[in-house]
C-alpha cells in the first residue's frame, strides 16, 4: 500500500515538467521549431509535433497510470536525445558550459527516475 502511494506521488511530481514543456511548445511553436537542428523546415515542425505528443500524451498516461513502462522507456530515449541535441556542454566554456552541464545533469537525473518507473511500475489493468 505504502509503495503504491509513493509511486503515485512520484508520478504526479514528474509530470508537470513535461506538461509545462509541451504547452510551451504549443504556445511558442515557431520559436521552438527554429531551435531544432533542422530549423524552420517540415522536419523541424514534425520534431516539435512529436515532442508535444510525447510530452503531453506521456503525461496523461503517467497521471492515469496507463502504460507506465512503455511511456517510461519512450521518455528515457526522448530525454536522452534532448540532452545530447540541446545541452552540448562539451562545446562551451565558462558560465555557458556550466549552465549546459547542469541542464544535462538534470536530465540524467530525470532519466534515472524514469528507469525506476520502467522497471518497477505496476501496469494498470484494462477492464
Amino acid at each position: 500500500m505504502y509503495e503504491k502511494v509513493v509511486l503515485i506521488i512520484a508520478r504526479i511530481i514528474i509530470t508537470p515538467l513535461f506538461i509545462y514543456s509541451g504547452l510551451g511548445k504549443i504556445l511558442h511553436f515557431s520559436d521552438n521549431v527554429a531551435k531544432t537542428p533542422f530549423g524552420d523546415t517540415l522536419v523541424g515542425q514534425l520534431m516539435i509535433v512529436a515532442a508535444i505528443i510525447i510530452e503531453l500524451g506521456g503525461s496523461l498516461c503517467f497521471l492515469t497510470g496507463y502504460r507506465l513502462k512503455a511511456v517510461s522507456i519512450i521518455w528515457i530515449v526522448y530525454v536522452f536525445l534532448t540532452s545530447v541535441l540541446f545541452h552540448q556542454f562539451w562545446l562551451y566554456t565558462g558560465a555557458q558550459q556550466s549552465s549546459q552541464f547542469i541542464a544535462f545533469g538534470k536530465n540524467l537525473s530525470i532519466i534515472s527516475g524514469l528507469i525506476y518507473f520502467s522497471l518497477f511500475s505496476p501496469e494498470r489493468r484494462q477492464s
